[in-house]
């Protein structure tokens, strides 16, 4: 029985795949027909076989450019094809660097800012287009997995095949979603096929790592496959007293019981012990220097109380149905679970008598529920293919969180820079509840003209509540909105690999967080104009692309400042408009036989063009340098020793503000990344080394707050094995 495809988008690549080789035949009955007649009556002639590659939207992918995604169109075209700027991060890139969280796999994408918040383990933090997103971009198969408060749902990248990275608003496939874009992780799942891998690392800092990644075909008539993922770390990082310890077990079922009809059980289960940022005060810009000095190495000190505590568990379910060539039934289904405890002992000022803090504890549990429903039609008019999806979704969070809360708890004298001293838990000073739904329904048309023009079109009508309940002063409040968004973009692909485009595309985003009035915020909304060009060589494996955009975003949130210019970190306010324009550069696959990888350019200008705060109009927005290039390059040494591949990258990143206010740069800084690995046999012993020179950089400097700086050198080796 032939192996069953394990996914629809190898189904819809496979028809597309048919399509596309009838050119081939005239290669293989001209040849038939120029034989002699001897030839003919003789002995059979064995042709060479005719291999139908499906074009991969999930699986694994063999080096840096992946041919087609679903995230830009849902129905799963070609890149060249998405009408929007588009990076696949590989399965081949996630092997080769290793990330140790989103947030650092997405490091070397174009337009991508990541780690603005420095050593910030809790969430993977990030800016894409200048616009800082944070967790609240993260999708997980198509699925939100947004923050909820100090819940994250995080994903680890030994768990995903590939993550892809959208830009600008994609309000009509996804709802509510920030300016910059989103980024979509999509998860191993299981393939009709063994494969089998363990691997045990070492690292800075007396990290251990053990992993492994195995699945198969688990009965007879190959209708049923498994895959099970897990890895577990104990380590630390260069701060005192800090904790990386991710720990996850992810395992799916698919059965496929005929090519029309395909079920995927998808369920995870998480804990994470982690490290909050420090931010630490600088002698002289945030305090007058006179009242004392901190020691050297005080921005790698933490109290022992900081900590961030995570166990979460989802379960997923994924339907295809093929009622025809015609119509496709997709449908996705997620329940997520997490409980958060978070302590962090953190400055609120400083004085004569030393640095005072507030200790804080947040204690909450987060529910979460995704779905998405779209029924596809394709149809063929002539020379033309159209692919017509209409879908629903919904999305549910509700988290109940209790906070403990004391300002100026301690006083750290001048004379003792030390965090050795007890730290108890205040008392409770907050119980809250908030729930948000959101609902939508959606159109997508993708029409595909002949001579390699192709339209695409959408429209979304989305519905959202968010409620807030403070169950210490009895009081609840609710907000409920609507949004209509669209989006319409063209692509043309020229017989020589050109291929231009442009798009508009509209979207929107509920803010969390309430008023200095305990009002919920209002919707932000963003549009973009956007023209972008892409070439790939004849030969395949190679994608240049550039785009230019005009981003603008209105309703933007921001902390709250008082009359005085005082923040205040638990209400928010809205100010006007932000405009975010920029070009981007990008090359990404094979640049030689032996070389491959990827390079980015990012331009950035960005400026606040409407405030109700007269200091913030005409700034620059946060978390958003005006240059960032990045290059990593993987070189295949076997002329050297085979088995021997070397990988290396160098990313830089311009000066930035940390706030609208633009009291504060962050500075530019360059750091260098290596990867070496050796292979032979079913072995492989991997070298990895982040920031290799050990270059001390400030992540983030924050106005009238402090520092924290970016990470340090670390290292690993792991050795692997195939079975």
């Amino acid at each position: 029985m032939p192996r069953k495809s394990s996914t629809r988008a190898a189904k819809h690549g496979l028809s597309r795949s048919l399509r596309y080789t009838t050119a081939l035949i005239p290669l293989v009955v001209l040849p038939a027909q120029a034989l002699s007649q001897e030839q003919q009556a003789g002995d059979a002639i064995v042709l060479p076989e005719i291999v139908l590659q499906a074009l991969p939207f999930t699986g694994e992918i063999d080096g840096y450019l992946a041919p087609g995604t679903e995230t830009g169109v849902k129905s799963g075209v070609p890149l060249e094809e998405v009408p929007q700027s588009i990076s696949v991060v590989t399965s081949t890139e996630l092997d080769r660097r290793a990330p140790e969280q989103v947030e650092d796999a997405i490091k070397y994408t174009v337009g991508v800012n990541a780690s603005t918040w420095g050593m910030d383990d809790r969430f993977d933090q990030f800016s894409i287009r200048g616009f800082d997103l944070g967790s609240g971009a993260l999708y997980r198969d198509g699925l939100p997995q947004k923050v909820v408060g100090f819940t994250a749902f995080s994903s680890h990248p030994y768990m995903l095949e590939r993550i892809d990275v959208l830009r600008g608003p994609a309000g009509v496939l996804y709802g509510s979603n920030d300016a910059g874009g989103m980024v979509n992780l999509v998860t191993k799942r299981p393939i009709f096929e063994r494969k089998a891998e363990a691997r045990l690392g070492y690292g800075s800092h007396d990290s251990v790592e053990v992993g492994f990644d195995y699945g198969n075909v688990l009965n007879a008539s190959n209708t049923l496959a498994g895959r099970i993922t897990g890895l577990w770390r104990d380590g630390s990082t260069e701060v005192d007293n800090s904790d990386q310890d991710p720990a996850f077990l992810a395992g799916g079922l698919t059965w496929a019981p005929s090519d029309f009809t395909s079920v995927t059980l998808l369920a995870q289960v998480q804990k994470d012990d982690r490290t909050p940022a420090i931010i630490f005060p600088i002698a002289g810009e945030d305090y007058d220097s006179a009242l004392g000095t901190l020691p050297d190495d005080f921005g790698y000190r933490g109290s022992p109380y900081n900590d961030f505590k995570t166990d979460q568990q989802s379960l997923g379910l994924e339907i295809t149905h093929e009622f025809s060539p015609e119509l496709v039934l997709n449908s996705r289904l997620r329940y997520a679970h997490q409980d958060t405890d978070y302590r962090h002992l953190y400055r609120d000022g400083l004085g004569a008598a030393g640095i005072s803090y507030t200790a804080f504890r947040q204690v909450e549990e987060a529910r979460t529920i995704g779905a998405d429903v779209n029924l596809e039609w394709r149809r063929a008019f002539g020379a033309a293919e159209n692919s017509l999806t209409v879908g629903v979704d919904y999305q549910h969070a509700r988290r109940d969180a209790e906070q403990y809360y004391k300002t100026g708890a301690y006083t750290m004298p001048w004379g003792d820079m030390s965090y050795d001293f007890d730290v108890a838990d205040p008392a409770l000073s907050g119980r809250n509840k908030t729930t948000y739904n959101e609902s939508g329904v959606y159109l997508q048309n993708h029409l595909k003209l002949g001579q390699g023009t192709t339209i695409t079109a959408g429209l979304r009508r989305s519905w959202l509540e968010n409620e807030a309940e403070n169950r210490l002063t009895k009081t609840f409040s609710r907000r409920k909105d609507s949004a209509t968004t669209g989006m319409i973009g063209a692509t043309h692909r020229f017989a020589n690999g050109v291929a231009p485009y442009v798009n508009y595309s509209q979207g929107f985003i509920q803010n969390s967080g309430v008023t200095i009035d305990g009002d919920p915020l209002k919707p932000s909304r963003n549009n973009q104009f956007e023209i972008g060009v892409r070439y790939m060589p004849a030969s395949g494996d190679l994608l240049l692309s550039a785009a230019a955009f005009d981003l603008r975003k209105t309703n933007v949130k921001d902390y709250y400042f008082d009359e005085n210019g005082n923040i205040d970190y638990t209400h928010a306010t809205q100010v006007g408009e932000i405009r975010s324009r920029g070009v981007e550069l990008e090359a990404r696959g094979r640049l030689t036989g032996e070389l491959q990888g990827v390079l980015g350019y990012t331009y950035l200008d960005t400026e606040i063009t409407e405030s109700a705060d007269a200091r913030n109009k005409g700034n620059e927005n946060a978390m958003a340098p005006h240059h960032q290039i990045s290059i990593w390059l993987d070189w295949d040494a076997a002329r050297v020793l085979p088995g021997l591949t070397i990988g290396g990258g160098i990313r830089y990143q311009s000066d930035a503000y940390a706030t609208q206010f633009n009291g504060r740069e962050t500075p530019s800084h360059t750091t260098a990344d290596l990867a070496v690995r050796y292979e032979a046999d079913q072995y492989a012993l991997d070298l990895g080394v982040t920031n290799v020179f050990d270059k001390e950089y400030y992540g983030l400097c924050y106005d009238n707050l402090g520092c924290a700086y970016g990470e340090g050198r670390r290292a690993s080796l792991t050795l692997s094995r195939q079975f």
